[in-house]
């Protein structure tokens, strides 16, 4: 279990829920539901306050820390006031120590009688726990030491990592039961997912833009996000492993015993020291009990500490939680304030443990109801416990999840209590031959006693029970260690009917191999998920090797992400919880590149997605840069709180400016202020004189950006070519030639480069060349005089020179190309026409834009650049280049590259070459159609092997449901989220695109999507 801190449990309830209801609900405000449940709470019970009007919290991450609550005043009775008579007599002051210790007396008999009452109260609940000292609890018989487990990952691995996960853990039991273990209490607890410690730390890691009036402000949108992410009720694992200590002495057990004879009398004036000298005495001697065995303990630390498990010994706070999360089982999770973290429990603080809920059992119910308070609010549950009953082979984890795990994605916070006893191999050798023996008696009892046929099963069992010690005997790697244990699992419902439902849905999931038994005595069942109490009853034990046993994997769960980062979804593989991604880590944390391609079909919400993200990362204070041709993201620069720093650059059509797309001017030189030529950096400590080799570095660059523009160039008027030309031998040298006529100079522009082309048409002496250069010139002209070319061919003397925007602070650029013509899929490129062919040029040259708008802001800042259509990049050697580029140079610029397209080649290389699947950290894979080719290249970026049964899943990816036109079957209306594969260093999970709840951002699934009612659930791009 992951804790912030020492004292700190992740809350779940929002401190501003009774904050006062605004006239007008703001963006970011309470979703309708909640508001409603507010205003119907404060009417009920709103105190009149006289004071002075509070004013308005913050959002979490900026509500100041709440002032620690005085305690309240305690009444205590006044001693009666001396007579005059007493105030003269002599014996003045033996009647005021009379009075004293009348007082104390009474005092005294007081605790005692409330001792009497809660003695007489609590007698059919008193708990076995009679302290815990740091990590060990300890009852008169027993003592246990606790262990936290942190959450493991499970899903997207492959098979025979699976398998060791499940070999690793069953080793360490099995080491356990060498080092002389013999029983455990394992229990997995949930907490909240730390909702209000993901708001600030999103609000100190981002630097947000300024509010702007009107609009969403940062506060409201870090509420409205908590809020949504609360809807779904996410938890997180904790698992803790109870080993129980060898049993303790029977002088020690005396000595408890009597100190807890003589607790009512530790205050007493002469055998209250007795008391508090024997209760001592009792706690020593529990300490050098420990002593004496802190060499076993060692081992045992070391053994959980090992690679299967990775536990280490619990800390006092959570402690702390186990102790209280177990005595309130059936209620909420509870909030902040119940963690202590003050480490040691005496008998009187285990005593507080039955006090915080009210058990009580009909019989024949079936349930148990738990009444109590969680954050000043009275709540009642219903706890069913159900165990693990009969079990079929379980094929884990070729084609089942782990056992324990089975029930997860139902999304019910289940929590386990298992009872283990550890066999040694002699131990189980022994009662196993005993077993055949008596099956051998069994069977001559038939045979030779009375000349009958014996049952097939005595044959089986014999058989069966043979096989277990053959695989005993021979195994030396400790997996055959037997365990027998009791296995339970608390559901619990508002209501019972709710209750009883949740358990059919279980069961229904865990047949036909697994039965959950409902079994009677659910009082004594949910007493014992509490440490230290004892076995409910002995019916369904389960008997099997530590291998089946660790195949529950109880602690594995839905790993990707952090804390701190933009919401992307939420998980869907085994529980779901808020899906969270610090877009730059990459970079400032594990120095990797920054490239994460987005493959899905058109129609998967690729798009809607990578609107979120570049919305969510620009509020948060990076610069984004959008390159979205058929421009639906043009409208996020049109959101209220993006006026006067966003802005939208049409590349085509009547708005668009002469010259934006100038090779020449899109590639910038490098700045003489950069830090690598900085003469004082490391990079030049071995050089003789250091300014001269900055300065050289600097030429050489310069000389470097004249050589790509020139390329660049090249490449673009290669582009306008129709194939029949490009095929012609001299028709590369034509421009080559005339491109290094002009030179790599920024001021030129593309009409420099024709007019070269038409003056090797004119005067070549090779007359090959000449009759080349005059039919590609007359190709060129034909293009660079359609409208769409005005971006690269600017009319002579029309203001080719396309200002630099300096002073600005934009913070979103969206480029679009309106009405520009792509070629359609599968048609041959001869068979386009001109608008066509000129659409490659123009998105390489926007891509180029893009990537200058992003690598011309200082390296220091975070940046997010989104390319669409990416396919039309890599149908060129300088796209290809400019991909990589990206790929290697997003780290060291703090770039988030965001590059979708519709299939995996584009990154991988159709003929194995410029495969970029090694620099990609990230990665997000949505629906590919079911294209067989496209999955296998998907699974080479994801890093995953093939044949292992991945396919099923990315064939599966979508929305969900059946597209039909049958309207009586039609599943439009349900709306269904969109899902995506999402890979983040080693962590792969499948997330669901949900933002049901993100009510405060309406205006930007509106933004994003025309159909608001499917922006809101994520819905098509």
């Amino acid at each position: 279990m992951s804790l912030q801190s020492d004292n700190e449990i992740a809350a779940l309830f929002d401190p501003n829920f009774d904050d006062p209801e605004p006239p007008v609900l703001p963006p970011g405000a309470l979703p309708p539901s909640w508001a409603a449940a507010m205003a119907a709470n404060r009417a009920a019970a709103a105190p009149i306050e006289t004071g002075p009007v509070r004013e308005p919290e913050l959002a979490w991450s900026q509500a100041p820390a709440p002032a620690p609550l005085s305690p309240a005043p305690v009444a205590v009775p006044e001693p009666a006031q001396a007579t005059e008579h007493d105030a003269t007599t002599s014996g003045r002051g033996r009647r005021r120590t009379r009075g004293r210790k009348a007082g104390k007396s009474e005092r005294t008999r007081q605790i005692k009688a409330a001792k009497k009452r809660a003695d007489r109260d609590r007698k059919a609940v008193r708990l076995d726990l009679v302290g815990v000292e740091g990590n060990v609890t300890r009852t008169r018989r027993q003592s246990t030491a606790w262990f936290v487990q942190p959450p493991g990952p499970w899903n997207m691995r492959p098979v025979g990592r699976q398998r060791r996960y499940i070999q690793r853990e069953g080793l360490v039991v099995a080491n356990l039961a060498e080092a002389g273990v013999t029983g455990l209490h394992r229990r997995l607890v949930r907490t909240p997912w730390p909702v209000r410690q993901w708001a600030q730390a999103h609000d100190a890691w981002a630097d947000p833009i300024p509010d702007v009036p009107g609009a969403l402000s940062w506060a409201d949108y870090l509420r409205g996000q908590q809020h949504a992410m609360l809807w779904g009720n996410p938890t997180q694992k904790g698992r803790y492993w109870g080993v129980e200590l060898p049993p303790r002495s029977v002088t020690a057990q005396g000595l408890d015993l009597v100190g807890q004879w003589l607790l009512p009398v530790v205050d007493a004036p002469l055998l209250g020291t007795f008391a508090r000298l024997w209760r001592k005495w009792a706690r020593d001697a529990f300490l050098g009990e420990q002593k004496a065995i802190a060499d076993h303990l060692a081992t045992i630390e070391r053994h959980l500490a090992g690679q299967g498990v990775n536990a280490k010994p619990a800390t006092a706070a959570q402690m702390d939680y186990l102790l209280l999360r177990s005595a309130t089982l059936g209620l909420p999770l509870d909030a902040d304030g119940v963690i202590s973290g003050g480490g040691d429990w005496a008998e009187s603080d285990i005593a507080a443990l039955e006090d915080l809920t009210n058990l009580e059992l009909t019989p024949g119910d079936g349930y148990t109801t738990v009444r109590g308070q969680v954050g000043g609010r009275d709540y009642t549950g219903y706890a069913i416990v159900l165990t693990v009953g009969r079990m079929a082979p379980l094929p884990i984890p070729e084609r089942m999840l782990p056992w324990q795990v089975i029930g997860d994605p139902s999304g019910e916070p289940l929590e386990w209590s298992e009872r283990i006893t550890l066999k040694t191999k002699s131990q189980t050798l022994h009662s196993l031959r005993r077993l055949t023996s008596r099956i051998e008696s069994q069977f001559d009892h038939y045979t030779v006693e009375h000349d009958e046929i014996p049952p097939q099963e005595l044959a089986e069992q014999h058989a069966r029970a043979q096989q277990v010690i053959s695989d005993i005997e021979e195994d030396h790697s400790g997996l055959s260690v037997r365990t027998e244990g009791w296995y339970r699992v608390l559901v619990v419902g508002a209501t019972p009917a709710e209750a009883k439902e949740k358990v059919a849905l279980l069961q229904e999931m865990y047949a036909p191999r697994i039965r959950l038994e409902h079994e009677h005595g659910q009082y004594q069942l949910l007493r014992e998920f509490i440490p230290g109490e004892p076995l409910a009853n002995t019916a369904h034990c389960r008997r099997m090797n530590v291998e089946a046993l660790s195949a529950g994997m109880a602690a594995v769960g839905d790993r990707i992400g952090d804390r701190t980062g933009v919401v992307i979804g939420q998980t869907a593989s085994i529980a779901p919880r808020p899906a969270v991604w610090d877009l730059f880590a990459a970079h400032e944390k594990k120095h990797k590149s920054g490239l994460t391609p987005i493959v899905a079909v058109p129609g998967s919400g690729k798009t809607f997605l990578a609107g979120m993200l570049v919305y969510q990362a620009v509020r948060a204070g990076a610069y984004g840069v959008v390159l979205d041709p058929s421009g639906p993201l043009k409208t996020l620069a049109q959101l209220p709180e993006f006026r006067g720093i966003a802005e939208v650059q049409a590349l085509t059509g009547r708005t668009s400016r002469p010259g934006s797309l100038n090779p020449y001017r899109v590639i910038v030189d490098p700045r003489p202020g950069d830090p690598e030529y900085d003469p004082t950096s490391a990079d030049y400590a071995e050089d003789a004189d250091p300014v001269a080799a900055a300065q050289a570095q600097y030429e050489a660059d310069i000389r470097a950006a004249e050589a790509e523009r020139i390329s660049v160039a090249v490449s673009v008027l290669k582009m306008m070519l129709a194939p029949t030309r490009l095929d012609h031998e001299w028709t590369e040298t034509v421009l080559q030639t005339a491109a290094n006529t002009v030179g790599g100079g920024r001021h030129h522009n593309l009409r420099e480069v024709l007019d070269a082309i038409a003056a090797i048409g004119e005067t070549d002496a090779n007359v090959d060349l000449r009759s080349c250069a005059k039919s590609v010139h007359q190709d060129l002209a034909m293009m660079a005089n359609l409208a769409e070319a005005r971006v690269l061919f600017p009319e002579q003397g029309a203001g080719s020179e396309v200002d630099d925007d300096g002073g600005r602070d934009v913070r979103l650029t969206v480029l679009t190309m309106p009405g520009l013509q792509l070629p359609p899929e599968g048609t041959d490129p001869s068979q386009w026409t001109p608008q066509q062919r000129m659409a490659c040029p123009l998105m390489h040259m926007a891509a180029w834009m893009a990537n200058r708008l992003v690598y011309e802001l200082p390296r220091y800042e975070r940046k997010i650049l989104f390319l669409d259509e990416n396919k039309y990049l890599e149908q060129t050697g300088a796209g290809r280049t400019l991909n990589l580029r990206i790929a290697r140079d997003s780290r060291k610029y703090k770039v988030r590259a965001l590059v979708c397209s519709q299939l995996p080649d584009d990154y991988l290389g159709v003929d194995g070459t410029d495969d970029k699947s090694a620099l990609t950290y990230e990665v997000i894979i949505g629906d590919l159609g079911g294209n067989a080719h496209a999955i296998e290249g998907a699974l080479k970026l994801l890093n995953l092997p093939v044949g292992e049964g991945y396919e099923a899943l990315l064939a599966d990816l979508g929305g969900g449901g059946e597209d039909t036109l049958d309207e009586d079957t039609d599943t439009e209306h349900l709306d269904q989220a969109r899902r995506f594969i999402v890979k983040m260093a080693d962590d792969i999970e499948l997330i669901r695109s949900d933002w049901t709840h993100f009510v405060h951002l309406a205006h930007v699934f509106e933004a994003l999507d025309s159909r608001a009612t499917r922006a809101v659930i994520g819905g098509a791009a």
